[in-house]
């Protein structure tokens, strides 16, 4: 065996203790690199790395070990995360309401926070903000205060977003986003979005109560009646329409352009609609009263309803009329029980109608079969304009062209000559 063969065969446990123990010492590495991967290294860590050789000699004389190190610093790396805050459902309208964004510093180092910006969506309006109790006004005068203050490694810096909720909001998805970066390497950032829900509020308010109409009946004449329907509530909302009168004089037509009793309307949040009902009054006597009601329901929740009530009452023309003979100066009364009159003579007679119920008469006509005994003058109205007046064959006809009001009164003089 020769004197190589020998040595090697001398040296080969040796070998295996030292690839064994290298390969321990690797897997230590791979681990340890591991963790470190999981937590960053702070900024500033000194790392020093030493590597060991072993030896001995052919004849088995161990040596001192013969050692190398190396060392390097590790630097800064910025990490910024905003924290999301979760959705929050504040009033529709409101006010001075408080969103919390925490900064966080997941760098390795101390950092400070360089820009930040914030957008709110249409229906929310940012008033300020806060850092702990204190306010800043504007965005800007919040980054001056944001950027005077250390953030250590794993810590961070709360920003409250002070802001409102406009009306007519309920039920809306608004978000608020918010968004920072690092001082020490700017194109570090973060942003962070909250949604706003602001709950929402039915309500609903339909007028007139008991305001009250008078109506002839309708002899195929409909009438109309329009109701004031508002939205109360904090968003837009559908309403179900129900028209009703308990008795015999009205009957329902239509409900905003829907045949029958009922129908739907949609109202804006704060907004008001008229809805119109159509309905018809019976053949029924003067002083018919009844009560029409209209009841807007929201389909959002039906537990939000609200009536308008008219009061409706029947009102019918009524007609009397009266006849005097006066000597022809048109104002000593011709008493037949003392007075008598001549052949020849000319008298007049005045006809007078008063309408005496509740609603106007209209085509007021007059008609006068003269006797026999007299002879057709003449005729005129009170105000002439206001008629037209015949005369045929001894008969007088005078028609009133406007409407005779309630409790008013009109007359004609005729004019004749005893045979």
């Amino acid at each position: 065996m020769s004197t190589i063969s020998m040595r090697t065969r001398a040296l080969a446990p040796r070998i295996s203790r030292w690839l064994t123990v290298g390969a321990i010492a690797l897997l230590t590495t791979l681990a340890t690199a591991q963790i470190a991967a999981a937590q960053a290294t702070p900024e500033g860590t000194v790392i020093t790395n030493t590597a060991t050789a072993s030896y001995t000699d052919a004849n088995g004389n161990t040596y001192t070990n013969a050692t190398a190190s190396v060392s390097v610093t590790v630097g800064f790396l910025a990490g910024i995360d905003v924290t999301s805050p979760a959705t929050v459902s504040p009033a529709s309208p409101s006010t001075g309401n408080l969103l919390n964004f925490p900064i966080n510093n997941t760098g390795n180092g101390i950092d400070t926070v360089g820009t930040v910006s914030s957008t709110a969506a249409a229906g929310l309006t940012i008033t300020g903000y806060r850092i702990g109790a204190t306010p800043y006004a504007t965005l800007a005068a919040l980054q001056t205060a944001l950027n005077a203050i250390s953030i250590a490694s794993g810590g961070n810096v709360v920003v409250t977003v002070v802001y409102n909720v406009a009306t007519a909001q309920g039920g809306a998805t608004l978000p608020i986003t918010f968004t920072a970066t690092s001082k020490r390497t700017p194109a570090t950032t973060d942003t962070s979005s909250t949604n706003v829900t602001p709950a929402t509020n039915r309500g609903v308010v339909t007028t007139p109560d008991a305001f009250a109409l008078n109506h002839l009946p309708s002899n195929g004449t409909n009438y109309t009646y329009g109701f004031s329907v508002q939205n109360t509530g904090n968003a837009s909302d559908i309403y179900n329409l129900v028209a009703s009168a308990p008795g015999a004089v009205i009957t329902i037509v239509s409900v905003n352009g829907t045949a029958g009793s009922s129908g739907t309307v949609t109202i804006a949040s704060g907004a008001t609609a008229t809805v119109n009902v159509v309905y018809s009054i019976g053949n029924v006597a003067a002083g018919s009263a009844e009560t029409l009601t209209l009841t807007a329901t929201s389909q959002g929740n039906p537990a939000v309803t609200d009536p308008g009530t008219v009061n409706v009452t029947v009102v019918r023309a009524a007609l009397t009329m009266a006849k005097v003979a006066y000597r022809d100066n048109q104002s000593t009364i011709i008493n037949n029980t003392t007075d008598r009159v001549l052949p020849g003579e000319f008298i007049q007679y005045r006809i007078t109608v008063t309408n005496g119920g509740g609603a106007s008469a209209t085509s007021v006509s007059i008609t006068d079969a003269l006797p026999a005994a007299v002879t057709y003058s003449s005729a005129a109205g009170d105000v002439g304009a206001d008629w037209a007046i015949s005369q045929a064959l001894g008969t007088v006809t005078a028609t009133l062209t406007p409407a005779l009001a309630s409790s008013t009164s009109r007359f004609i003089w005729i004019r004749v000559q005893i045979k």
